[in-house]
């Protein structure tokens, strides 16, 4: 089994990089790159969300660029092709 890192509430985490192993149960990420792994809540804002899957949580002014969205709170940001989405105007299905 590979090493998992968990990331609680009251954590706040600036422009690092977070891989496959990670699993978000609450912290706060500011302007930082998701690359796999799990983002059961917690805030993303102003990063990169390159793959992953986005299970609950916050997004806030980032840019979706890949991954599966399962459920969460859209509050604004960008999509893969560069097209801002606000609030209540979720780039997927719902």
């Amino acid at each position: 089994m590979s090493d998992v890192s968990i990331l609680g509430p009251g954590e706040l985490h600036v422009r690092k990089k977070f891989g496959p192993g990670t699993v978000n149960r609450g912290a706060a990420l500011f302007e930082c790159e998701w690359d796999g792994g799990l983002f059961e809540a917690g805030l993303f804002t102003g990063g990169m969300f390159r793959s992953g899957q986005f299970v609950d949580g916050i997004f806030l002014g980032g840019i979706f660029w890949g991954g599966t969205w399962l459920s969460g709170t859209w509050e604004g940001g960008f999509d893969r092709n560069g097209i801002y989405h606000s609030r209540g105007d979720s780039p997927f299905p719902r």
